[in-house]
């Protein structure tokens, strides 16, 4: 690039957040230069991660148009089964309401895959090299040093994860909390089809999620997020590929369909991380780097679709300057109470599920049981789950795309 470029908004990072922000910015303001500071893609190679994609981002991404391809390479989940060890009581979610996928499970290289080549797609998207030190501020924008030069924006959005070098260079505060676990990351190979049915069981160490996958070359399969102490994580991971299934057998429920093969495992610590500013004059923080989550019920990125739609539908509405503070605050304390809540659900469930106090373990069945008879208090957890208790944001007007 030139010794210095200039645009309206640059998003600085090279994962899903960074993408989808891109392309929801640009969608959203047509008008707008749009930088996506991502550098080179990242080398292929095996990884075990997935994303479950609920119902609310399904909305955003088909505004975005989007979802046919996301859908096209996704599971869907048709219902989610709840459990704990040792327990007689369990709860099915569904069918979901209008026989409509609680959500869909998709392959991280493959959202990656979908979200590259949707931003090659869109005229206002310049892909340039990544943020390569600390952004300096001006009257009217900031600029932001590249290898090559620097660029000049009017507003800086950090997608570059929960270690973010921006956020750190800008000095924005953290509130951490190390879990002090990890989450055993692995595919699965299915004795039986799973007919879109997702399992969340509450096991003696931490839950295990069992996630339909789209079946390859004719075999079923599941993606499995097993929440562990870090030295039995560590341990299954370097375990032969045998005991770890052993292991994995043993702790699932009752009626789950059995695993046969599974793939190298991965462990991820977990912590979470919330920044103590979201936004500033021309800067905004999303994804991991405004705050990550405990990955139970799969909150974290449906919470930052969200996020990103709602910045964009904010842009949109009020017009001007994309990185004036007044608008970047409005945006922030409309999205309070969701990241409120959610951080909450997040963290309060496995702690509730945690305790093996005999009062507690008797609410959790009755809580349960509840759930399993009233059809209300079932729809309004699965609502909540899947992101409908809010509406979403429009990102685009209906008539932008006539």
């Amino acid at each position: 690039m030139a010794d210095s470029a200039r645009v309206d908004i640059a998003v600085a990072g090279a994962g899903h957040t960074a993408f989808t922000a891109a392309l929801a910015l640009a969608l959203a303001l047509p008008q707008r230069r749009i930088a996506l500071l991502c550098g080179a893609p990242p080398e292929g190679g095996s990884d075990p991660r997935v994303t479950a994609l609920s119902a609310s981002s399904r909305e955003i991404f088909s505004q975005l148009e989007l979802w046919p391809e996301l859908a096209a390479r996704s599971e869907p989940i048709k219902d989610i089964c709840v459990s704990e060890r040792r327990a007689p009581v369990r709860t099915r979610l569904g069918p979901a309401a209008g026989m409509m996928p609680f959500g869909h499970v998709i392959e991280n290289r493959d959202l990656a895959a979908c979200l590259r080549d949707a931003v090659t797609r869109v005229a206002n998207i310049e892909c340039l090299p990544a943020a390569a030190g600390v952004p300096h501020f001006r009257a009217e924008g900031c600029a932001v040093p590249v290898a090559g030069g620097e660029l000049e924006t009017r507003l800086l959005v950090i997608a570059d994860g929960a270690d973010s070098r921006l956020r750190e260079h800008l000095g924005i505060a953290l509130d951490a909390r190390d879990y002090a676990v990890s989450a055993l990351l692995a595919t699965v190979v299915l004795a039986g089809p799973h007919r879109g049915l997702a399992h969340e069981h509450f096991t003696r160490d931490g839950p295990l999620a069992l996630l339909p996958l789209p079946a390859r070359a004719g075999r079923e399969r599941a993606a499995l997020v097993w929440v562990l102490p870090p030295d039995r994580a560590g341990d299954l991971v370097a375990a032969a590929p045998g005991r770890g299934l052993a292991a994995l057998r043993a702790a699932l429920p009752s009626g789950a369909v059995a695993p046969v093969e599974m793939s190298p495992a991965a462990a991820v610590p977990l912590r979470r991380i919330l920044a103590a500013e979201q936004v500033r004059s021309r800067v905004v923080a999303v994804g991991n780097a405004a705050h990550s989550l405990h990955p139970v019920a799969g909150q974290g990125f449906n919470l930052t679709v969200r996020d990103l739609a709602a910045l964009a539908e904010r842009l949109r509405i009020a017009g001007g300057d994309p990185g004036a503070l007044p608008t970047l605050l409005e945006y922030a304390r409309s999205r309070e109470a969701d990241q409120r809540r959610t951080l909450y659900f997040s963290e309060w469930l496995p702690a509730l599920f945690a305790s093996r106090a005999l009062p507690v373990r008797l609410g959790r069945q009755l809580g349960l049981l509840g759930v399993e008879l009233v059809p209300p208090l079932r729809r309004a957890l699965a609502d909540f789950g899947a992101g409908l208790h809010l509406p979403a944001a429009r990102v685009v007007v209906d008539d932008a795309r006539l």
